[in-house]
């Protein structure tokens, strides 16, 4: 299941740099933070308020200079100002309310288109009050604060206020001259008023057609205006944001993760670097005490250490990262470490078996619980004793899981099924900072006597 995150609305910390554009500009200094915080606003409430008050003051100022009415000039900013004004601040301001509200994401989607719709009406309507109110106060009835297209003729005029009269078909000279002299043709007569009335209606469907242009145009422009500046483009800016803000919390959280997996390999690293000098000591000391007794056995220690260390010792790429994280040479290790550990207890026997040709596998987990299997189990034991180490594939969920299992009969850990140790909790901390909850360490104690360990994780090529 995706794991969503939550939009920023309380806070008022700058937005991670990855997200803001870090604007200096008090106009975009809002971009800094997130769309619909307190703070968001407040440098929005700045950016709107004073550029509106310095073109306000601008044009009074030209209009005193040049002459102009200076009652008409406020009849024609003051609504106009505070219908800008309340279109980019009433209906966002609303939305700051919203967010505070911390609903659900559904919930918080629909509130913020219905508030910024709510204040585009109100500025809308605050501007039609103003610009009344202004003229009720000069009782000036001039239209203004409105841009409007002249298209008409002045017969169009003369019919809209039901003066027009169609005009009347005079025949030409030229038809005159070419009809008869004793009495005009009534057929020349009729086409003429014909292609009169005709034209008259091209005229008249010509007009209308650029009207509704007209309209259509005024339309669409007044509604990307309104929604532009009443917060529609805040709004895709804010789940913009939204979604940024999530990607950049992944990766923060993957990077975390790598973090913890890399430290957690230190530490076992360090784990290793204790532990290995101690097995080392005790193999060149039985090579050493079967030199002159053994010779052919010291020769078996030294083949099989050789084995152990080529196999163990890991091959580091390139790019700083190990090839030994497989399958298949964590098995060749395990079978190395076995043999050498039967030529020290020849009552030890063991089995190396895989299903699988080849997996990843987090390095030094398998060869850590072969060594917990030899040192815990087997050493202590009197008598045979036996490991059997295997990798199979099995389903948990449909999904694929690589299981490999550690199984000993020596002499247990008293019927309890939790291990202990150092080797075994940095086991169970790697799969958890690696895999999380789709893989685990599990060791259990056999009917017969002994202990299995068994990993299992999501299996991968």
């Amino acid at each position: 299941m995706t794991k969503s995150f939550p939009y920023p609305a309380a806070t008022e910390q700058p937005l991670p740099l990855e997200v803001s554009i870090r604007s200096d500009s008090w106009l975009t200094r809002a971009r800094n933070y997130p769309v619909f915080s307190r703070t968001w606003y407040y440098y929005r409430f700045l950016s709107w308020v004073i550029p509106l008050s310095l073109i306000d003051l601008v044009v009074l100022t030209i209009s005193a200079l040049s002459g102009a009415p200076l009652d008409k000039v406020i009849m024609v900013v003051v609504p106009l100002s505070l219908g800008l004004l309340a279109l980019g601040l009433l209906g966002t301001g609303l939305a700051v309310l919203v967010r505070k509200r911390q609903w659900p994401a559904r919930k918080e989607t629909i509130g913020l288109v219905v508030v910024l719709l709510l204040g585009a009406g109100l500025s809308y309507g605050l501007f039609e009050g103003s610009d009344k109110l202004c003229k009720w106060i000069a009782h000036d009835h001039i239209r203004h604060g409105k841009i409007e297209l002249f298209v008409s003729s002045k017969y169009h005029e003369d019919a809209e206020e039901g003066k027009a009269t169609p005009p009347k078909a005079t025949a030409p000279a030229s038809s005159v001259s070419l009809a008869s002299p004793s009495a005009p043709s009534s057929s020349s007569t009729k086409d003429l008023a014909s292609a009169s009335v005709a034209a008259e209606s091209h005229s008249v469907l010509s007009q209308e057609t650029l009207l509704m242009l007209r309209d259509l145009i005024d339309f669409l422009f007044t509604c990307f205006v309104v929604s532009y500046l009443g917060g529609g483009f805040d709004l895709w800016l804010f789940f913009r944001q939204k979604k940024r803000l999530q990607e950049d919390r992944l990766a923060r959280e993957l990077k975390q993760a790598q973090e913890a997996r890399r430290e957690a390999e230190l530490r076992l690293s360090v784990l290793v670097a204790q532990v290995e000098p101690h097995f080392l000591f005790n193999t060149l000391a039985g090579v050493r005490s079967a030199i002159n007794s053994e010779p052919a056995r010291a020769t078996a220690i030294v083949d099989h250490l050789v084995d152990y260390l080529r196999a163990t010792i890991p091959k580091i790429r390139r790019d700083g990262s190990s090839t030994q994280a497989r399958l298949g040479q964590q098995l060749d290790a395990a079978r190395a470490y076995l043999n050498l550990m039967q030529t020290r207890i020849p009552r030890l026997q063991f089995t190396v078996e895989s299903t699988i040709t080849d997996a990843a596998l987090p390095p030094l987990m398998l060869i850590s619980l072969v060594e917990n299997a030899v040192k815990h189990g087997i050493e202590p034991k009197v008598g045979p004793a036996h490991i059997a180490v295997s990798a199979h594939q099995t389903d948990n969920a449909g999904q694929p899981y690589l299981t490999v299992s550690v199984s000993d009969d020596g002499v247990g850990f008293g019927g309890t099924t939790s291990g202990s140790g150092l080797g075994l909790e940095n086991i169970r901390e790697r799969l958890a900072s690696m895999y999380g909850e789709n893989a685990s360490l599990v060791l259990k104690a056999n009917p017969d006597g002994g202990v299995t360990a068994v990993i299992s994780l999501p299996l991968e090529a």
